[in-house]
């Protein structure tokens, strides 16, 4: 079952408090109020789960009051936080799950670099973007996606090649605008540049040895 946007209410003696931001936590009593309805309470009856709308309380415009069902205790606490932007306006779909990425993988290089993405609540209708640049995506598991690196060009028009470190943020957008951002980047580095290879011409030079033959001279013997 998905939920709607719910906001927790402190609750006192069947009173939900409507400014209260104290934290709250195992053993007291809250009350659900579902965003933007009309003092609308998550309630439960026989065993179901309903909407119930809350009445104002007379006596302070601060606190509404709401029936027994629409109290809750919480039992254990646990705490999740994210964040989503709804780019193309507020939608009536559910943020929830939210996707979640923990790894990114680089695979190959050039012209064909693959990005592989390792996470959860991965599904079919979420792009890959690269800051504003939407990447072809694959969609592989609920832990997994993989898409293809955009090149240099599509951030720096004037680069055929990353002239120097260029960091852009990575960014998960559902097909409905809903943008998740992951709190990861992914940086094009400059590959090394190979040295001018230096061809060195030698030149063979026949060398020619003269041979000095010296003559010494002997006395004649005259006979």
């Amino acid at each position: 079952m998905a939920l709607p946007r719910l906001i927790i209410r402190k609750v006192d003696k069947q009173t939900a408090f409507l400014d209260a931001d104290d934290p709250v936590s195992q053993l007291h009593k809250v009350a659900f109020y579902m965003k933007d309805t009309e003092r609308m309470y998550l309630c439960l009856s026989q065993e179901r789960i309903i909407q119930f709308q809350s009445t104002p309380c007379p006596k302070d415009p601060r606190k509404e009051m709401i029936n027994d069902g629409a109290s809750w205790t919480i039992i254990s606490t646990d705490r999740a936080e994210y964040t989503f932007y709804e780019g193309m306006g507020p939608i009536s779909c559910p943020i929830t799950p939210v996707p979640v990425v923990s790894r990114l993988e680089l695979n190959g290089g050039g012209d064909v670099a693959m990005l592989e993405l390792t996470g959860q609540n991965f599904t079919a209708n979420l792009r890959v973007w690269f800051g504003d640049v939407e990447a072809n995506t694959n969609y592989r598991c609920a832990e997994s996606l993989l898409c293809l690196v955009p090149d240099i060009s599509a951030f720096q028009s004037a680069w055929k090649f990353v002239r120097q470190p260029t960091q852009v943020p990575v960014s998960l957008v559902r097909n409905d605008g809903i943008i998740y951002p992951t709190n990861l980047t992914f940086t094009y580095t400059p590959e090394p540049e190979e040295r001018p290879r230096c061809i060195e011409a030698k030149v063979i030079r026949k060398g020619f040895s003269s041979v000095t033959s010296e003559v010494t001279p002997h006395d004649e013997v005259t006979s």
